[in-house]
This record gives C-alpha cells, sequence and structure tokens, in this order.
C-alpha cells in the first residue's frame, strides 16, 4: 500500500528533508512552499496524511488544516504540524484545526516515517460519524443507552474535546519550555564566546 503524503512548509530545506526522510515505495510524498497552492493540490491528491508549518505564503498552516478537516473524508486524514525550535503559533488556532501531533525540526526520519504509518492506520480505522438527526436521538436522555453496546464505538464527548485542547496546551508549554532552555543554552555560550574573544584581544602576543 502507497501513503499519499502533502508536505507544506516555507523551508525549503525541511521538504527536502521530508522527501528524504519519506524516500522508498512506500510513501508518495507531495511538497508545496505556497499555503494556497497546497490547498489547492490537497483536493485533488486526497492524501492520507498532510504535514504543515505555521506560517507559509497565501494561507497559513492553520486555514490548510481547517480546509483537510472540512472535506469529505478530512477527519481520517492524519494531520500534524511542523514547527520550529524557537517558532511560536497560536494555541487556539491549531487546536481549531484538531490535528493529531506537532513535529519538532528538524526531525529524524525513521521516527517520522514510522510515525506517520501508524497514525494513518489507525485514522483509516475510524468509524464514520453519523447524520446530524441520529446525533440530536441519542443526544435525547430518553434514547440515551446507558452503556455502549459491545463493539460500537461511543460518541465524542464534549470532555473529549476539553481533553485535546488540555493537551495542546500541554505540549505548546513542554515545548515552549524546551524552545527556552536552548535559546538560553545559546545566549550562554554566545557571551562567553565575546568574552573571549575580547580577552584574546588584550593578550600581549610577544609574551608568548
Amino acid at each position: 500500500m502507497t501513503y499519499k503524503v502533502v508536505v507544506a512548509d516555507s523551508s525549503p530545506s525541511a521538504l527536502k528533508a521530508a522527501e528524504l526522510a519519506l524516500a522508498g515505495p512506500e510513501f508518495e510524498v507531495y511538497t508545496f512552499g505556497d499555503g494556497l497552492d497546497a490547498i489547492e493540490a490537497i483536493r485533488d491528491i486526497r492524501p492520507d496524511a498532510v504535514l504543515v508549518g505555521f506560517s507559509l505564503p497565501s494561507k497559513d498552516g492553520p486555514e490548510i488544516a481547517a480546509y483537510v478537516r472540512s472535506e469529505e473524508g478530512g477527519r481520517q486524514t492524519a494531520l500534524f504540524y511542523l514547527r520550529g525550535t524557537f517558532e511560536s503559533a497560536d494555541v487556539r488556532k491549531i487546536a481549531q484545526g484538531n490535528h493529531d501531533g506537532i513535529i519538532q525540526k528538524p526531525f529524524d526520519g525513521e521516527t517520522l516515517s514510522g510515525g506517520l504509518r501508524e497514525m494513518i492506520d489507525r485514522k483509516k480505522d475510524l468509524p464514520s460519524l453519523p447524520e446530524e438527526p441520529a446525533l440530536e436521538e441519542v443526544a435525547a436522555p430518553e434514547n440515551r443507552p446507558e452503556k455502549p453496546a459491545a463493539g460500537s464505538c461511543p460518541l465524542v464527548a464534549p470532555a473529549d474535546l476539553e481533553d485535546r485542547i488540555r493537551a495542546v496546551v500541554r505540549e505548546e508549554i513542554l515545548l515552549s519550555k524546551e524552545d527556552i532552555r536552548k535559546w538560553t543554552e545559546e545566549i550562554v555560550s554566545a557571551e562567553f564566546n565575546k568574552m573571549l574573544v575580547e580577552e584574546l584581544k588584550n593578550v600581549d602576543t610577544r609574551k608568548i
């Protein structure tokens, strides 16, 4: 089975890295540096997975994600954001996209391909949502079963959405902490190198 994957990111190096990570007969990769181009391609390609950066020309990542989820069968599409180390993101906007995860750049090829494969297979097994009248009928207190029937899939409760939002916020906090740590290390390293250069300037080479 071949998995169709659309990758949209403003960084050419990220697009190239995705192509290399997903090289081989198992994946069919389509890369785009413009958000509108990606949306138009998604309409025709019907990908199994979509990886989007936060900032792109024409349409940004959350807009692409919203389009994916609005399309027929979009709920069965694996959807991930690509995020740079120091790249900020609007938590409210990405939560609306109902994504499946955030992939930190630069990413490991083996981890990316394995994670995509697992998520695509899992999403394909999701049942289709019932029509709206059926949802209203089940929501009525007199028709609501005490326990779901064996082998059935219970409806998604509002609490599940809250859990998703909490998970997104928690993930953003953890990523922010890691970004701050790396940023602090870089500043300390830069300051140390600056001090070292200044000290070397003051060294009298004639005494060496």
